[in-house]
């Protein structure tokens, strides 16, 4: 059985950060049990508790409780094709906008956004990027703002995507798009360049702040933002992490890491910005991963050939991101795997 403390961290200085959960794993935590989605990188929890979850074959996959499950949305009617190995569909950015009904669906191989309504299940192409999308945020006013890894396109959207995590290259970037509605002809304004594989986004809930990870350099950097005039200035490195992921806010405005080749969460409290393991599935297979892993990136060499079935072991796949239900009581962690993880939540956070 996995186990879950509290943690408080305390220094000499007067910040003292608040307690977080450390949760370790086991079988007993995936969810649904009988394993039924397909590459689940990222979800969002609706208002009414159900749970959506991307799955790259139908685009969206509806959860409700460990028994039901299905397709989501009418993402075929909308143009997506998943038809593996060519061409496959690369469904992974989930977003549920501020007004709790509308989702935003990135593809990583096509560049393709989507706009699914949660009530109608009405599906719509909004934009499509040249190159593949890999996470997306829709701020107050409106704008929508994306991560492209690399310069994959359509017809190369896989192969160049993984390419790029072998020998990492500096095109990856972010772009803006300005409020358009349901359809958006524009060309998307770039407004953070050279990135070596950018990945997940999101913003502060003030809003004042963007938060960009870059996988091939194991960090995750902090822009200031200013959405009413579309402004980003200010670009520092918030944390150094294992080839960071999809990223999260809880309701205290924390930042939650997903470490795809740490097997881990990770916390950046918003108090004193220290760092809190929350998550961590280990063994022996994964240390022998993360060290020749380690080594091949110091040294510039090549570094697909290790990324095998052990190299994950415990879990069910690679972790890529998490995200909370309504109501913050529980996260769920996403991953590259046919299932995801569900953690409670400690009373009192």
């Amino acid at each position: 059985m996995s186990v879950c403390r509290v943690e408080e961290v305390q220094s000499s200085s007067l910040c003292q950060s608040p307690g977080f959960p450390q949760w370790t794993f086991d079988q007993s935590h995936i969810f649904p049990q009988d394993r039924p989605l397909a590459r689940p990188e990222d979800g969002k929890a609706l208002p009414d508790g159900r749970l959506v979850v991307a799955d790259e074959r139908y685009g969206l996959v509806l959860i409700e409780g460990d028994d039901f499950h299905r397709p989501f949305g009418r993402f075929v009617e909308a143009g997506y094709v998943h038809t593996p190995p060519d061409p496959a569909g690369g469904v992974q950015a989930v977003f549920l906008e501020h007004d709790t009904r509308h989702l935003l669906v990135g593809d990583i191989y096509t560049g393709k956004i989507y706009r699914v309504d949660t009530q109608t299940e009405e599906t719509r192409l909004i934009y499509d990027h040249p190159y593949g999308v890999n996470s997306v945020y829709r701020d107050r006013k409106g704008t929508i703002w994306f991560t492209q890894s690399t310069n994959n396109t359509d017809d190369r959207g896989k192969d160049d995507l993984w390419a790029s995590v072998n020998l990492p290259v500096p095109t990856g970037a972010v772009f803006k798009l300005s409020e358009s509605g349901d359809k958006s002809s524009e060309k998307a304004e770039e407004v953070v360049s050279n990135l070596y594989f950018a990945n997940g986004i999101t913003f502060d809930k003030t809003e004042k702040y963007m938060y960009v990870s870059e996988s091939m350099m194991d960090r995750v950097l902090r822009f200031r933002v200013d959405v009413e005039n579309g402004l980003v200035s200010e670009r520092e490195v918030y944390q150094n992490v294992y080839v960071p992921d999809n990223l999260a806010i809880d309701r205290d405005n924390n930042l939650w890491i997903a470490s795809f080749a740490g097997n881990k969460v990770i916390v950046v409290d918003n108090t004193c910005r220290a760092v809190h393991t929350v998550f961590q599935a280990t063994s022996t297979s994964h240390s022998a991963f993360l060290d020749e892993w380690t080594k091949r990136s110091h040294l510039g060499q090549p570094r697909n050939a290790v990324l095998t079935p052990k190299s994950f072991d415990p879990l069910p796949n690679f972790l890529t991101g998490l995200f909370f239900s309504h109501n913050f009581d529980t996260v769920y962690f996403t991953g590259l795997g046919n299932a995801i993880l569900s953690y409670a939540m400690p009373t009192g956070r």
